[in-house]
């Protein structure tokens, strides 16, 4: 199963990271700087509660275009880019989107 978690803040982080430990093929689009520093060292989690950081070699794109396919497509974005990326998850050919939110009252 093709997975792709659309976000590489807080909770997409977290996301990407739990489905990758349970060995789904994971791809975690991040932008910017985020990109960048995932790409050149790997998605670094710093498990405060459990005092240990984990540190996972997985797959980063900083761009969806519309002949990616993924089985599912987890879309972890804050409220406000949501305008800017609808139109790119439009066009993509990705059958199953999840929207998960953590500002319940945008």
């Amino acid at each position: 199963m093709r997975v792709l978690v659309y976000g590489a803040g807080v909770v997409g982080s977290y996301l990407a990271h739990y489905l990758y430990k349970s060995g789904k093929d994971i791809t975690l689009l991040a932008r910017g700087s985020w990109y960048n520093k995932i790409h050149e060292d790997g998605l670094i989690i710093r498990h405060t509660l459990q005092l240990k950081t984990t540190k996972d070699h997985i797959n980063v794109i900083d761009s969806l275009f519309p002949d990616d396919v993924y089985d599912i497509v987890f879309v972890v974005v804050q409220y406000c880019q949501l305008a800017d990326i609808i139109p790119i998850l439009a066009a993509n050919r990705s059958k199953t989107l999840v929207f998960i939110g953590n500002n319940a009252d945008p």
